[in-house]
């Protein structure tokens, strides 16, 4: 049978038409499914673009909430969205939401582990959520906001709103919500490193100025003392001595008389020297002339005298020899670290400890009492007025050490000092004895 070419031509035609109608049908519909599921499609670079230059020019942690709980949501139409960042091992709600987690929530690990946006209508994320958290029931994406390894928050977005039905997140969606999360964590850490820096520079305003103030007390304090206690009765002294040595042979007394003036002379001026030695003793314990471990003992023996619950102290020392201003750091750490928790912490016992490693010194000062209620930030005390913690991680610095400090209500405070044992500080020792004890 003879096939006529104009019909294969024509059938070959019908054949590429019903081809092309059937992939723009395919296109179609599946266009309009995801439409119907997702929504209209969004430009995801251009607004990955918008929102890294948005966020780039945020200045503060608020302004970047606003764009991740506002604008960029309102771009995808979500219902609702909340900002986490970390405090004290928790995630906290940027917006005064009372919404917290846990770190260690198996929801925020298992999302952090993955390091991506992750949908939470279902699955393995949705049985985490729901372990107890029907206040997180309303979440439909959790973006981890990661710095390498560093979870630097956790940026949750609810439904999005269609004109029928809820939209789903796209698998485009998540990938850029993935991209703008990384941006965000970039943005984090340079905020939080710019708040370090400005908190550590109005400490050290502060303790310029508190440093200042306590030279200028000291010195009025040192000057009512030598004014109205050792001046006047070295004036006294000098003034019986010129008496009697002006007195007539004829009217002096009687040499038993005589002589228990001049003893009573004699007594005031130990006294008077006594004084002057109380107030050496008091700018510059002589023992750490000699051993650093004596002056941290008679320290402790002093202290415990007066203290309501007990000071133990143990070296484990062999040999130390420091440089005068680590030594005197040391001793004034240690010094107002004792005079805190006798006065704060309310402890039933109180212990020092200093050990020698071939490297470097460890000093610890521990309290069993209530604890630092809030934390350690040192900044807050500062802006309290309260300049202990302070300058005792000034005075570590200036010898090379670390000063940390660890505290839990109702469990004490412990105080850790690490300090190289061959520093030499470029600060003199004057410069040393001059920030407040």
């Amino acid at each position: 049978m003879d096939v006529n070419p104009t019909q294969l031509l024509v059938g070959a035609a019908l054949g590429v038409l019903v081809v092309v109608l059937g992939h723009l049908v395919t296109r179609w519909a599946r266009r309009r499914w995801q439409h119907r599921r997702y929504g209209a499609p969004l430009d995801h670079n251009t607004l990955l673009v918008a929102s890294g230059r948005r966020m780039s020019g945020a200045l503060d942690r608020q302004a970047l909430a606003a764009l991740l709980t506002a604008e960029l949501p309102r771009a995808l139409r979500a219902s609702r969205a909340l900002l986490l960042l970390p405090e004290r091992h928790r995630l906290v709600s940027m917006d005064g939401d009372a919404l917290s987690l846990p770190i260690s929530h198996a929801a925020v690990r298992w999302v952090a582990s993955g390091g991506e946006a992750q949908r939470s209508d279902g699955g393995t994320l949705r049985k985490l959520i729901g372990q107890g958290r029907t206040d997180l029931s309303w979440t439909r994406v959790w973006v981890p906001l990661m710095r390498g390894f560093d979870l630097r928050g956790m940026w949750l977005l609810g439904a999005r709103n269609g004109s029928a039905t809820p939209l789903r997140y796209s698998a485009a969606d998540l990938r850029w919500l993935t991209s703008v999360g990384r941006q965000a964590a970039v943005v984090l850490e340079a905020l939080y490193y710019a708040e370090q820096e400005r908190w550590a520079a109005d400490e050290m305003r502060a303790l310029y100025r508190q440093v200042v103030n306590a030279r200028e007390v000291e010195r009025s304090r040192m000057s009512r003392e030598l004014h109205d206690g050792v001046l006047q009765d070295l004036c006294a002294v000098t003034r019986d001595l010129r008496a009697l040595s002006a007195r007539p042979d004829a009217q002096r007394l009687e040499r038993l008389t005589e002589a228990a003036r001049l003893n009573d002379l004699a007594a005031r001026s130990g006294e008077t020297v006594q004084s002057l030695r109380a107030i050496c003793n008091d700018l510059r314990p002589p023992l750490l002339r000699q051993d650093l471990g004596a002056a941290l003992k008679a320290l402790v023996s002093e202290l415990d005298a007066r203290s309501a619950a007990p000071i133990h102290i143990d070296l484990a020392l062999d040999k130390l020899d420091l440089a005068n201003d680590a030594a005197l750091a040391v001793f004034r750490i240690t010094q107002e670290a004792l005079h805190n928790a006798i006065e704060h912490a309310d402890a039933s016992e109180i212990a020092v400890r200093l050990t020698q490693y071939p490297d470097r010194l460890r000093l610890t000062v521990t309290d069993d009492g209530q604890g630092i209620s809030g934390g350690i930030d040192a900044a807050r005390f500062v802006a309290q007025g309260h300049f202990g913690l302070a300058g005792m991680r000034e005075r570590a610095d200036m010898i090379g050490g670390r000063l940390d400090v660890q505290t839990a209500v109702d469990y004490g405070t412990v105080v850790v000092l690490e300090a190289p044992i061959s520093i030499r500080s470029p600060y003199s020792e004057s410069a040393s004895g001059g920030l407040p004890s």
